[in-house]
């Protein structure tokens, strides 16, 4: 192999390695420390290069990263959408692609700023990833802080930066690994200035973590608490539709002895359990229906009401009590596109007769918590947990103000098949107990059923694909956090910053010229 062959398959090479390095790290196939050098060899290939190339060499390494993490995605389009499995190999190829723009743009602007500075990456790395993940439209987004989620001390900071505040961490991380090795490789010298501020810093990330675990683990002894039962009848989206009636009598059955046995003060049921029609959101639901269970129950419903004028679907979730008597409902905001709607399906109604499983759904509006005697609860529907901005936006209390005190999401991970993405989901959402510091419950069909204390740790949960109860006495907390009243304020600095940073040697280049 000649000289300059080698120069143009080992960038390609070291591409596909952090792609590799990337999914193998992230959270479901948890390698957590590979997170902390994935993207080495990529910088190392982007040295050098042209900008357009270093477009393509990130984008290589964003498809093979996102490629090997989504691989269910193709059971999720033969489950919810019916389609073949070569559809589902496109829409993975696609996926991919779409989300593997956030390295081929970092990949871009890194070596912008670096290109007559390479000591610029300690700063440049982090601040473009956390731009572009806060930026950059993605369908199932996956934040890379999530992948040190079993790392309590490291993630505490998301109660004031948030996910992307870990995101940034990690990825400064990566940058300063790179640059002590090439400073070695190159002039074998190590820069201690840049070790001494990564490890300076970690040290005050961890610090400030056991802080304020420790706050959290003081707090909860003395805490109020709720007890809450969760139902995990292992049946999957594609059994609900061909026994509906056994599904639901597994519901009931199953929260029948777990009251007898354990007195819960709510029972919760996963998504989609019931089909519910009402010609108002007040009234009465038959006890029967619910399994006539004497304790107020939280459950999914497709849920069909006459609002408007109109006949709507929505996936909803209803809160009642032991007689049944509707307490408070939300209606899914954050819908699942070729699931739950069709994109442009509105304009082009022709498109649901080319994807007859596809669901056309109305999305919810109201962020008023569920009240259940004095207590108020935040409900979310499936994926809607692993957007920060929702669950930021239903936790401020809706009209009163009055924080809720629980989160609770309820959720449907079957279509996934037996894969990573129960636990990617879980892990995604176990960042919002600490954004927000509360407890969260996730109750599912086939698992991961579980309860996340507010300092993000999963206390207690099911396994995947089991037939399950998991009770559990969730802490009601109040107060709140900087990331509730602030929001995802570093991204948008990191946004500025980049801006202006890709600017700045633009001009300069310029006026060289």
């Amino acid at each position: 192999m000649t000289t300059s062959t080698k120069s143009k398959l080992l960038p390609l090479c070291a591409a596909v390695v952090s792609g590799v390095l990337m999914f193998l790290g992230y959270a479901g196939f948890d390698h957590f420390y590979l997170e902390w050098f994935f993207l080495v060899p990529l910088l190392w290939a982007l040295r050098d290069q042209r900008p357009a190339r270093a477009f393509w060499l990130g984008w290589l390494a964003g498809i093979v990263g996102h490629g090997g993490g989504f691989y269910w995605i193709i059971q999720m389009f033969q489950q919810f959408a019916g389609a073949p499995w070569i559809a589902g190999v496109f829409g993975l190829l696609l996926l991919a692609a779409a989300n593997g723009m956030v390295l081929a743009l970092w990949a871009l602007g890194t070596r912008l700023l670096t290109r007559d500075r390479q000591s610029q990456v300690l700063w440049a790395a982090p601040v473009l990833w956390t731009a572009l993940e806060k930026l950059w439209p993605e369908v199932f987004p996956n934040y890379l802080g999530a992948s040190q989620y079993r790392i309590s001390h490291l993630t505490q900071i998301a109660d004031f930066a948030g996910i992307l505040g870990v995101s940034f961490l990690v990825v400064y991380i990566n940058a300063t690994l790179y640059w002590v090795t090439l400073r070695w490789r190159e002039q074998r010298e190590i820069p201690w200035r840049a070790v001494a501020a990564l490890a300076v810093t970690l040290l005050v990330v961890a610090g400030y973590g056991e802080l304020r675990l420790r706050e959290v683990d003081r707090k909860l002894p003395t805490a109020p608490t709720m007890s809450v039962g969760l139902v995990q009848t292992n049946v999957g989206a594609a059994d609900n539709h061909l026994a509906v009636e056994q599904m639901q009598k597994e519901h009931r059955e199953m929260s029948q002895q777990l009251v007898a046995t354990q007195k819960p003060d709510l029972v919760v049921w996963p998504e989609g359990v019931l089909s519910v029609a009402l010609d108002s959101r007040e009234g009465s639901l038959p006890t029967s229906a619910l399994g006539n269970l004497r304790t107020p129950l939280l459950f999914g419903t497709c849920l069909q009401i006459k609002e408007e004028g109109e006949t709507r679907f929505c996936n909803s979730a209803l809160l009642a009590d032991g007689s049944g008597r509707i307490l408070g409902s939300y209606d899914k905001t954050v819908l699942v596109p070729f699931g739950e709607y069709i994109p442009f399906g509105d304009i082009f109604p022709q498109l649901y007769t080319w994807s007859p499983y596809s669901a056309k759904f109305f999305s919810g509006r109201s962020v008023e918590p569920l009240k259940l005697g004095d207590r108020l609860l935040s409900v979310s529907i499936c994926y809607e947990d692993i957007f920060p901005t929702h669950i930021r936006k239903l936790m401020r209390g809706g009209r009163t103000g009055r924080q809720p005190e629980v989160m609770v999401n309820i959720t449907n991970d079957s279509w996934y098949g037996n894969s990573v993405e129960p636990m990617e989901h879980l892990a995604l959402a176990s960042f919002r107990s600490i954004e927000n510091r509360r407890a969260l419950v996730r109750g599912t069909n086939t698992g991961i059923s579980a309860f996340v204390d507010p300092a993000g740790r999963i206390v207690s949960r099911t396994g995947v694909w089991t037939r399950e109860v998991l009770v559990g006495r969730v802490p009601l907390w109040q107060g709140g956090t900087l990331y509730g009243a602030a929001g995802d304020w570093i991204g948008w600095l990191c946004a500025a910053v980049s801006v202006c940073g890709i600017a700045a040697v633009t001009l300069s280049k310029k006026a060289r010229a």
